[in-house]
């Protein structure tokens, strides 16, 4: 099984040569076709790979495609999951926002509920999910829940600083 990313997003600064590696890496793309995937996102295009699960890592293809996000973000081109096969990056993280809500504070579910009522899923993410890195430990299931969701929806934006 695999699951499928689109590179969406670059910043100014980014590391191509590192980028092509960890494509070939995890999506286990030849040398040529990583560079190739690499010229079409610094030119302007989304184009999407697929990243397979690792069977005998015990990893599934989820949770492959979210480390190849995260580590394409400290090279400066920023990922997601493909919006193809019925993932919408919205109902995505409104739905794992909503799932955590019931237990946070009143105070920060309802600046949460104000920020999804103007459809700003985004920063309803963020924010919840910047709560929740400060007050619950990492193996907290909602904060998990929303860490996950930040990366599927390209929220993870690498090292801060980098422009």
């Amino acid at each position: 099984m695999t699951a499928t990313i689109e590179l969406f997003h670059l910043r100014r600064v980014r590391d191509k040569p590192q980028a092509v590696a960890l494509l070939a890496q995890h999506a286990r793309l030849t040398p040529d076709a990583a560079l190739a995937v690499v010229h079409q996102a610094v030119g302007g295009g989304k184009p999407q790979v697929s990243v397979p699960g690792d069977a005998g890592a015990g990893e599934g293809a989820d949770a492959a495609a979210r480390r190849l996000i995260v580590a394409l973000a400290d090279t400066g081109f920023i990922a997601r999951r493909g919006t193809g096969a019925g993932f919408d990056p919205a109902r995505h993280a409104t739905q794992a926002v909503a799932a955590a809500l019931p237990r946070c504070p009143p105070e920060l579910a309802a600046a949460v509920g104000a920020l999804l009522l103007r459809d700003d899923w985004a920063e309803a993410l963020a924010l919840a999910l910047q709560h929740l890195q400060r007050h619950r430990p990492p193996p907290d299931a909602d904060r998990q829940s929303l860490e996950h969701a930040a990366i599927d929806c390209g929220l993870v934006r690498g090292v801060p600083g980098r422009v």
